[in-house]
């Protein structure tokens, strides 16, 4: 088994002639990105309105239930693939949750650098910089990570896209009915998340068709358990 975590060595190669940032879709995706997150700051307002009210214990149940399907859902096809020899399942799978690890990060990271407060503190959307924690959501950005790994397990098919996504905003729809979160949070999360499984899962098949780089990866020998190998292969 193999899944590719890459080494930061050969991050270059995204600029090479067929690399992810020479590719048009990439930046026609970062445009989507952006007019996602720009119309969720347009409507943090709306939204705080309509879930800051919703009680303790449903926001805490979907939160909750939330993160149990999502590690579930993931564990689940790591399993069928483990079972069916399916080695791409068990790979995308476990791709899934070092994107989750690295995402949340991220997530870190971007807490620190944008300081913004959280709705609860009532001093609007737009209180960044204020040595706040809201921006983006550290329990959000791991469930939609683990969504897009197997969602791409499938080709992205709506009868698994859909629970996977939906199992993510839950957890994100909890966490605003808390007053933890706006709404922009919640979809920078999901932009995060789902962006590092993509950088990942991209990686890794890249990877599969040059094997002549230096990579990292997780293993599962014969006998269980787990490991990881490094290959210096040039």
């Amino acid at each position: 088994m193999q899944d590719l975590i890459t080494s930061p060595a050969h991050l270059g190669e995204l600029f090479a002639p067929n690399g992810l940032l020479r590719r048009p879709a990439f930046y026609f995706t970062l445009l989507g990105a952006g007019a996602a997150l720009g119309g969720a700051f347009a409507l943090d307002r709306t939204m705080r309105s309509s879930t800051r009210h919703m009680g303790l214990g449903l926001a805490d149940g979907f939160e909750t239930g939330g993160n149990f399907f999502s590690y579930s859902f993931t564990g689940f096809f790591y399993l069928w693939g483990l079972q069916s020899d399916n080695e791409r399942l068990r790979q995308d799978q476990i791709t899934g949750f070092a994107s989750a690890g690295i995402s949340s990060l991220i997530t870190l990271g971007l807490k620190d650098a944008f300081g913004r407060l959280r709705p609860r503190q009532n001093h609007g959307p737009w209180a960044f910089f204020d040595n706040g924690d809201s921006f983006v959501s550290g329990a959000a950005t791991p469930v939609f990570a683990l969504a897009a790994a197997t969602s791409e397990s499938f080709d992205n098919a709506w009868y698994v896209a859909i629970p996977a996504y939906a199992g993510a905003a839950s957890v994100g729809l909890g966490r605003m009915g808390k007053d933890a979160h706006w709404f922009s949070d919640i979809v920078g999360s999901a932009l995060v998340g789902i962006g590092t499984t993509e950088l990942l899962l991209f990686l890794h098949r890249r990877n599969e068709s040059n094997r002549s780089r230096y990579w990292i990866f997780p293993v599962t020998p014969q006998g269980g358990g787990a490991g990881v190998k490094i290959s210096l292969n040039w």
